[in-house]
């Protein structure tokens, strides 16, 4: 009896340790707060442009605001310069969830989200201020925010780069000068559709590949933002620069909205603000460097043309046809939300 009673003490403190151990593991694992690392959230955050671009300023503002005002629940790491692949690998694999968020110009994004077409449409801004009202309007980004979510994304903004000129090294001041004009576009079927439509002959050609082709005459001209005209030395191939204006490079960024949804109330808001912060970082940026840009480009000697209101005119009237090939490419919402809030800040 009195073994027996021994054997019962020694398996109860066997039961009595074996708790406690359980108890102590507990308590560095998981989600307790033995281990507070496991409460923190990592947000890959990847883009394809380099350290220096304005967009890149964005993105680490973006860093500053979510690790500042998330009380050590979020962490973000920033990968420019297409660290972690091109643009289309970076937004499949945020749509996936390896990546938590991106930015891009829309035109990769459309074969994704189909509604990021309204942001080809040509010549229907009178200014920055004008286009980026027109990004920032409610109504639109009800619309768009609907197409990015259903596609995986949570959408959470647009900035502007600047508008896209056309570069060449024939002076272009009519829609008589484009005809037969050889230039470089991007692998996008309504910046072909404009470029046709003007007379030219355009042709898609990797951006890497842009420099050579110009300084081996491969095309005569091509079109981007002056940021990128500055950043990539096309200038030093070109002689003009043509206040086309005719698209504002605008950067959509996203994240994968699975991980949207995952996170409180309160780290949805601070996500959102600093999405918010983060455009009107990159868009204050790009103003404040593009008169050295300028200036760079124009000591160089390449000379920047002024095509007057009258012959624009005549180019939006030429464009028209690719307005309704977008409309009827996007949806009827979208489209009609984004022109009406063109009509709503144009200043007559």
């Amino acid at each position: 009896m009195k073994a027996k009673r021994i054997l019962t003490i020694c398996l109860a403190a066997i039961l009595i340790f074996s708790l406690a151990a359980c108890s102590n593991q507990a308590s560095t694992d998981g989600n307790n707060n033995g281990n507070a690392d496991a409460d923190v959230k990592t947000i890959t955050f990847a883009h394809a442009t380099a350290e220096g671009t304005s967009t890149n300023d964005g993105a680490l503002k973006f860093k500053e605001y979510v690790e500042a005002n998330s009380n050590g629940k979020l962490k973000v790491n920033v990968y420019p310069n297409a660290q972690l692949g091109g643009d289309r690998e970076l937004i499949e694999n945020t749509q996936n969830g390896s990546i938590t968020a991106m930015l891009s110009s829309p035109a990769p994004q459309v074969s994704f989200v189909q509604a990021a077409t309204v942001f080809d449409l040509p010549f229907v801004f009178e200014s920055m201020e004008h286009g980026r009202k027109v990004f920032n309007d409610p109504d639109f980004i009800a619309a768009i925010s609907k197409k990015y979510a259903e596609a995986g994304f949570h959408y959470l903004g647009a900035s502007a780069q600047g508008f896209r000129t056309l570069t060449s090294n024939k002076k272009v001041t009519s829609l008589e000068d484009l005809k037969g004009l050889t230039i470089r576009t991007m692998e996008n079927k309504f910046h072909l559709k404009t470029w046709e439509l003007l007379g030219a002959n355009p042709t898609p050609l990797a951006f890497n590949e842009l420099y050579t082709a110009l300084q081996q005459g491969t095309v005569d001209a091509q079109e981007n933002p002056i940021e990128l005209v500055h950043s990539q030395k096309f200038y030093e191939q070109q002689k003009y620069i043509m206040d086309t204006n005719h698209i504002i490079q605008s950067n959509a960024w996203i994240m994968n909205k699975a991980f949207y949804d995952s996170l409180s109330d309160d780290l949805k808001a601070v996500v959102d603000e600093a999405g918010r912060l983060a455009v009107e970082t990159a868009n204050r940026v790009s103003d404040e460097k593009e008169p050295g840009y300028i200036e760079t480009i124009s000591n160089f000697g390449c000379e920047f043309v002024n095509v007057s209101d009258e012959e624009i005119a005549r180019f939006q009237e030429a464009v028209k046809p690719v307005y309704e090939e977008i409309r009827a490419a996007a949806d009827a919402e979208t489209y009609d939300a984004y022109m009406n809030a063109v009509e709503k800040y144009k200043s007559n």
